[in-house]
């Protein structure tokens, strides 16, 4: 059964979470530079944010699939709520401080942590039969974020980085909204299962010796996201090292945003024709094709050719990831599940943060772009090895 209500609410959920995800990490060295941070400060945020978060998803997860006390919905709205109550004294601190520097960590950390949530939040409804299209209201997301990315940019040229804490609210707030009416049709709030009294939850490690094989998928997903993440967080640097500008930068990210959409929202026609595991197998070369085409750019051109290439791989991959894990783990470690391939994709942004910008003063562009290109097309063998077949 279908629920276009529903459909358009969740795909407005995720259309504001990527918008204060972009408000966020994506003007992130804009606005704590405006505060006076340096790009060392600003290095150390970013990574602890993520690494914070790396840790927070699983035990978070353990504790959802644990409990019949609270409801996805709520854990959502909850986190939003945390966002806006920090990011509102955030608008008030004029300077950077240790106060206003850890309130930073702490927005961005909850803000990461809630991904593979508002992913799980479809599965509560597909238990009942209705079914939720992912891929749209991933797409939409994409979208979102690139139209808002266009929109800040425009902003704080005109006034100044110090607004963006007021998008956190802002944005936050309306996320909450589509988030309090994002309920089963009957009214009913439902924890992510039904707990059982002989069901004994897994641990991690547990967890880890039981899916050895999906572990190993998680270290291909990790290698693919290093090179993606390393290109993304330093995208100026590339594209200036082949002789492009920022206007050149934010063309380039849009193109790819806005490519997102389509495949994303035919993602469940293709799923019908194409299984999850040839899905994660498409979305594996791609990434590897873009990087590589990206290392061998000589103009923009090029790179906006290595940009179309998201169509196929970074939007491929993020609903084929999630439905591949439903069909993968068990109903009463799903939570778990999700929660580690957004884990997984948060750690490889840990690495690339860290050694992204060592490995370009120590080594340059060119050098380090090889190096990601060859991580990656690492990342596919490793994907071939370790997909499953699905059901």
């Amino acid at each position: 059964m279908e629920n276009k209500s529903l459909d358009i609410r969740y795909a407005c959920i995720h259309g504001f979470y990527w918008m204060v995800c972009c408000a966020m990490t994506g003007y992130a060295s804009v606005f704590l530079l405006d505060k006076g941070c340096s790009n060392s400060t600003i290095g150390i945020v970013l990574s602890l944010s993520n690494i914070l978060a790396v840790f927070g998803q699983p035990i978070i997860a353990s504790y959802m699939d644990k409990t019949n006390k609270l409801s996805l919905r709520m854990l959502v709205s909850f986190g939003l709520i945390g966002i806006i109550a920090l990011s509102l004294i955030i608008c008030f601190l004029n300077q950077a401080s240790f106060i206003m520097i850890a309130l930073v960590v702490l927005v961005f950390t909850i803000m990461l942590t809630l991904q593979p949530f508002i992913n799980s939040l479809t599965f509560v409804f597909e238990k009942h039969g209705i079914h939720i299209n992912f891929g749209l209201a991933r797409g939409i997301g994409s979208v979102a974020y690139a139209v808002i990315s266009l929109l800040l940019g425009n902003v704080v040229a005109v006034l100044s980085p110090g607004v963006l804490p007021f998008f956190y609210v802002g944005l936050s707030l309306c996320a909450l909204g589509f988030v309090y009416t994002f309920y089963l049709p009957n009214g009913k709030d439902e924890v992510v299962h039904e707990q059982k009294e002989d069901t004994k939850q897994l641990t991690i490690t547990e967890f880890i010796k039981k899916y050895k094989k999906f572990m190993f998928m998680l270290v291909a997903t990790i290698l693919l996201f290093f090179d993606h993440t390393l290109i993304n967080s330093f995208f100026i640097q590339v594209v200036n090292h082949i002789g492009g500008n920022s206007a050149d930068m934010g063309n380039a990210i849009f193109l790819a945003a806005v490519l997102e959409l389509p495949t994303m929202a035919l993602f469940a026609k293709l799923q019908k024709k194409i299984s999850c595991r040839y899905m994660m197998y498409i979305s594996a070369i791609f990434f590897s094709l873009k990087h590589v085409l990206t290392y061998f750019a000589t103009n923009m051109i090029m790179i906006y050719i290595a940009q179309f290439m998201q169509m196929f791989a970074y939007a491929v991959f993020i609903p084929a990831s999630v439905y591949y894990v439903s069909q993968i783990v068990e109903k009463d470690d799903l939570v778990k599940g999700q929660a580690l391939v957004t884990g997984a994709m948060t750690l490889s942004g840990v690495f690339a943060s860290m050694a992204g910008g060592v490995l370009l003063d120590a080594l340059g562009v060119s050098t380090v772009l090889l190096i990601g290109a060859i991580v990656s097309i690492l990342g596919t063998v490793c994907m071939f090895f370790s997909v499953e077949e699905t059901h």
